[in-house]
């Protein structure tokens, strides 16, 4: 529920330094002649390193490559990247086995002293979870991540994207484990097509004085994530956040503004300082990054005509 933009030049190919040092020449060129078998004809174009371009691909360019594999070269992939065997779930060849494997040592790779899975959250901006804006992710040292990297596009079925790095999403623990394998259709972070403040929405409902129960509204595929990570009953539990807010409405009157001018002794002091004083600095898109409960508290703003 956390928009999240792309990385800047200089992560990017900091990241692709890391995994060309991981992934031998020989090897790309051989997984480059297997996945144009299958990818969309058009996704190398105009590359001038086609690996890197596929390491590098926008999250948009991967939702495309992932539809068209699945409505057009499902088999074709399958053939290229597992063996024919009568098992249930297929072993993976060696060729994509080595990509897939690489993901490990790659996210615990340790520059100046700082593992690639804390350079990822840092790079993001982010310290709560963009799935359900509640757990902090937040390192803990240099080497020790408070996120878990979720594959957007599972790496067990989509091996070719084990390392492509808009297909890793800092998550909590909770919410990369609920997510699992799932096939459900999840709306990423990283999908600039979604307008993740308009199409999803928290308000609440009373059935008695102090039993709120928090709604959520969406659109279009976010609701796969509200339901594929529990999220709605998540939120439960944060009843009691709403009706504290609630009753802060109550209090906010012009006696109350006009008391506080007489503590703090100002006469100065605008609707707009008693209001932060009381609720706490405006909710920006930003600041949901490092807010945990951001977004609610947000929508509920709104509702409550506060800010």
């Amino acid at each position: 529920m956390i928009q999240l933009e792309r990385y800047s030049d200089e992560f990017e190919n900091e990241y692709w330094g890391v995994v060309s040092n991981k992934i031998g020449h020989s090897v790309q060129k051989k997984i480059l002649g297997s996945c144009k078998k299958y990818l969309p004809p058009d996704f190398f174009i105009d590359s001038e390193d086609e690996f890197k371009s596929l390491i590098l691909a926008p999250f948009e360019k991967l939702k495309a490559a992932e539809t068209h594999i699945t409505n057009a070269t499902i088999n074709r992939m399958k053939q290229e990247c597992f063996c024919k065997t009568n098992r249930q779930k297929p072993l993976m060849r060696k060729l994509y086995k080595t990509i897939h494997d690489s993901y490990s040592s790659l996210a615990d790779s340790v520059v100046r002293r700082t593992s690639l899975r804390v350079r990822i959250v840092r790079n993001t901006g982010l310290t709560v979870c963009p799935y359900c804006n509640r757990d902090y992710i937040n390192c803990r040292a240099e080497k020790v991540s408070g996120a878990q990297l979720d594959h957007f596009f599972s790496r067990s079925q989509f091996p070719l994207f084990s390392i492509c790095l808009y297909n890793l999403i800092p998550v909590c623990g909770n919410c990369n484990r609920v997510k699992g394998d799932q096939s459900l259709a999840f709306a990423s972070p990283f999908d600039n097509s979604i307008n993740w403040v308009e199409d999803l929405t928290f308000s609440y409902q009373r059935s008695t004085l102090k039993d709120i129960e928090i709604i959520v509204k969406t659109k279009g595929n976010i609701e796969h994530n509200i339901v594929g990570m529990r999220i709605r009953e998540a939120y439960q539990i944060h009843g009691t956040e709403v009706l504290e807010l609630i009753e802060k409405k109550q209090m906010y009157n012009r006696t109350q503004k006009e008391e506080l001018q007489e503590v703090l002794n100002r006469i100065d002091l605008t609707d707009s300082e008693i209001k932060k004083m009381i609720f706490g600095p405006e909710i920006t898109k930003e600041s949901m990054k490092t807010k945990p409960l951001g977004k609610m508290i947000y929508d509920l703003h709104q509702e409550l005509k506060i800010y």
